[in-house]
């Protein structure tokens, strides 16, 4: 499975060569950097040039993640937020039984793991740059996030009371789409639940 996801990175590589930099970084929110664009994912800096996409700290990373920062790079989108949130699968035309499948195989490793017990949950959020939202119900927690500089985020964690389970959604603003397609929009909803889960909020 990994040899394919290398091969779908080495498919984009060749896309990189006919960018604007500086077109690329200023509609994108990236920083033009000598020979591309600098840009932060998940609070972490990689470089992105005409050779691929490298982290600036020269540690790991996962293929999936250079090609979502491809992806994102070589968009077309533009424009600003909405802020108008929706889950990743209302932004497609599926029908209801595939949304709900969908969302409980994608948050269900973060309810696994912060169900029971919401202050972790608020330190991992801080130490990715998450902001919480105030909010007057009872037991719900809102929190906007920015893996990258135009897509916005919006994390819902439901505690558990007498009727219902804990419950975490992850939101997107609508204009995410402009940005990311649907597809990989879902690679970068996994990266985002992996970057939490391993964050600085596990004690």
């Amino acid at each position: 499975m990994g040899k394919g996801y290398d091969k779908i990175y080495s498919t984009l590589l060749p896309k990189l060569a006919e960018l604007d930099w500086a077109e690329s970084a200023s509609r994108l929110g990236g920083t033009r950097s000598e020979d591309g664009v600098r840009l932060s994912f998940l609070g972490r800096d990689y470089i992105i040039t005409n050779d691929g996409v490298e982290p600036e700290d020269g540690e790991p990373v996962n293929v999936n993640i250079r090609s979502i920062l491809i992806y994102y790079v070589t968009s077309s989108g533009s424009g600003d937020f909405s802020h108008d949130f929706a889950l990743l699968n209302r932004l497609t035309g599926m029908i209801d039984g595939q949304k709900n499948l969908a969302n409980s195989i994608m948050n269900d490793p973060l309810i696994r793991e912060f169900a029971d017990d919401y202050g972790r949950f608020a330190r991992a959020m801080e130490s990715l740059g998450g902001v919480e939202i105030p909010t007057s119900s009872s037991g719900k927690h809102v929190w906007q996030l920015r893996p990258l500089p135009k897509i916005l985020s919006q994390i819902v964690f439901y505690e558990a009371d007498e009727e219902f389970p804990a419950d975490i959604q992850i939101m997107f603003d609508r204009s995410a789409p402009r940005f990311l397609d649907f597809e990989c929009l879902a690679f970068m909803t996994g990266a985002m639940i992996r970057a939490i889960i391993d964050s600085e909020g596990r004690p």
